[in-house]
C-alpha cells in the first residue's frame, strides 16, 4: 500500500497503479561504478549523492521517466537481431582502473550506427550537446564490444510538436519524430571517456569541480529596452550589458534586467535542495535584484 501522505500534493490524487508506474525506478548500471548517463551529468551531482542525499520526486521528471521507459520497451519488442538490429544492449569496460558501462539503444549492422532514442521538449534541428556526447562514448563502447561503428544518431520524439502548426506553417516540421544522424568520433569519445571519469572520481573524493553554464543550461542576462507605456522590447533593443543597453537608450526609452535563467538547476534539478553552488548563486542573485 502506498503512503500518499508522502508524496506531492500532485501526485497523491492519482489512481495507486499509476503512481507504482511514476515511482518505480528500475534503471540499472549493471556491475559497474558508472553509467555513460552519469559520466554526462555534472560531477557535482554525483558529489551530492555521495553525502546521502536522495532526489526530490517530481511528477514532471517522473512522466517524462516514464515516457523513455516505455519507448525502450517498444524499442527493444521490435528490434531483429535475425537482422542485424540489437537494442538495449549493456557494455562494461574500465577507464582508470573503474568499471564503466553504457546502455546501446540501438545498433543496426548494416548501417553500422549506434543510435539512441529519447523524448524531448519542442522541435530539435540537431543533436543536443549531452546527447551528442553520450552518442560517441557509446560509439567508442559498442567498437570494444566488437561492432564496428562508422555513425552515431538520435531519434527524437519530440512531445511538443503540434498537427495543426504542420499543416499551417511549412517552415514547421513535417511529423513530431526526428532521426538526425552524424558522424562517429572515436578520438573525442575516448578523450570524453577519460575526462568524465576523471570528473567524478575527484567529486566521489569530494572534490567536485562547479557545474558549467552549459550544464545549467544558462542563458545569459539581458538587458532590454522599452518604450515608456510599450509591451515589448524595441527593435534591436535586446542587449548582453547594461553599458550597450545605455548607448542605445533614447529619450522616452527605460531598461529591463533580465536576470541569466538556469533552466536545468530552476525546473530539472531534482538534487538543487542540496547543492551548495544553486544556493550561493541564487543568494547572489537575490542580493543584486532591487
Amino acid at each position: 500500500m502506498i503512503d500518499k501522505s508522502k508524496l506531492p500534493l500532485e501526485l497523491q490524487s492519482l489512481p495507486s497503479p499509476f503512481l507504482r508506474l511514476l515511482l518505480d525506478d528500475r534503471y540499472d548500471k549493471g556491475d559497474s561504478e558508472f553509467s555513460t548517463t552519469q559520466l554526462i551529468s555534472p560531477p557535482q551531482r554525483t558529489w551530492i549523492k555521495e553525502q546521502g542525499h536522495k532526489e526530490d520526486v517530481s511528477i514532471t521528471s517522473s512522466y517524462y521517466a516514464v515516457l523513455g521507459t516505455i519507448l525502450h520497451r517498444v524499442l527493444e519488442d521490435y528490434a531483429r537481431e535475425d537482422e542485424g538490429e540489437f537494442a538495449e544492449k549493456r557494455i562494461h569496460t574500465k577507464i582508470q582502473g573503474r568499471k564503466v558501462s553504457g546502455c546501446i539503444d540501438l545498433y543496426e549492422t548494416h548501417t553500422r550506427t549506434v543510435s539512441d532514442w529519447k523524448f524531448i521538449g519542442g522541435v530539435q534541428k540537431e543533436i543536443k550537446d549531452d546527447h551528442l556526447k553520450q552518442l560517441q562514448i557509446n560509439g567508442y563502447l559498442a567498437e570494444l564490444h566488437g561492432w564496428e561503428v562508422n555513425h552515431v544518431g538520435i531519434v527524437y520524439f519530440q512531445r511538443d510538436w503540434k498537427t495543426l502548426q504542420a499543416l499551417i506553417d511549412r517552415t514547421y516540421p513535417r511529423w513530431g519524430i526526428k532521426p538526425i544522424v552524424v558522424d562517429y568520433d572515436r578520438d573525442y569519445g575516448i578523450h570524453l571517456l577519460e575526462t568524465t571519469v576523471k570528473d567524478h572520481v575527484d567529486a566521489k573524493n569530494g572534490q567536485p569541480r562547479d557545474c558549467t553554464e552549459s550544464e545549467k543550461w544558462q542563458d545569459p542576462a539581458t538587458y532590454a529596452i522599452f518604450k515608456v507605456g510599450g509591451k515589448r522590447a524595441i527593435n534591436g533593443g535586446l542587449c548582453t550589458s547594461l553599458s550597450e543597453a545605455e548607448e542605445k537608450m533614447k529619450p522616452g526609452h527605460f531598461i529591463q534586467h533580465r536576470p541569466a535563467q538556469r533552466t536545468f538547476c530552476e525546473f530539472f534539478c531534482k538534487l538543487k535542495h542540496a547543492c551548495p553552488q544553486y544556493k550561493r548563486e541564487s543568494a547572489a542573485a537575490n542580493q543584486d535584484e532591487p
